[in-house]
């Protein structure tokens, strides 16, 4: 496969020690991913479901981001603690934790896009979206799910979407302690 995503987990405690560091492959590029490159390969136009449920249409002149500021779980790296296994016709997660210093909420950090970074020798390249979670919630936190979301529209108007591209279930959930964080990176690669 010449697509291929990456999902690295790590948690460093409140000491500043990494106390959980972990690699998967990410299996689950939903429709959403397909319908936005459909789109941007052909200028048609085409129907999509955003994360409320909602039908729109993507149009290839909107802009389609994932960074996004500290503090808003509306796009970019999101987590949850659902455990439905990923379907290609999920458009969200099934239990988002949303940004917050509540119970089971957790501080969103902003999110980073690196790269393109290429390798001439082995053909390669990739790019790496990064977000930094912080439990300040009073209590641990179960992180079992992470999804990538995407911005669709134009920055400033009502009409904006947001719709999931990428969706993973866990292998095994992790525990983040209050006063820990959570990095998580999707690393997506392609190769000749």
């Amino acid at each position: 496969m010449n697509v291929k995503a990456y999902l690295k987990i790590k948690v460093i405690n409140e000491k500043g020690k990494c106390i959980y560091y972990r690699r998967y492959r990410s299996r689950s590029f939903v429709i959403g991913f397909l319908n936005v490159l459909f789109t941007n390969l052909t200028g048609q136009k085409i129907t999509n479901i955003n994360t409320s449920g909602g039908s729109y249409t993507i149009n290839y002149t909107d802009e389609m981001l994932v960074t996004d500021s500290s503090n808003d779980n509306n796009y970019g790296i999101q987590i949850g603690t659902g455990t439905t296994a990923p379907s290609i016709t999920d458009t969200r997660l099934s239990q988002l934790i949303t940004n917050g210093t509540g119970v089971g909420q957790m501080q969103y950090g902003g999110v980073n896009v690196t790269g393109p970074v290429t390798n001439t020798t082995n053909n390669t390249g990739y790019i790496t979206i990064t977000r930094t979670f912080t439990n300040n919630s009073g209590a641990s936190i179960t992180v079992s799910e992470v999804g990538l979301v995407a911005y669709s529209g134009t920055l400033g108007l009502a009409s904006n979407q947001y719709y999931l591209i990428i969706y993973d279930l866990l292998p095994t959930p992790i525990t983040v302690p209050n006063g820990s964080s959570l990095s998580i990176s999707y690393e997506i690669q392609v190769a000749t």
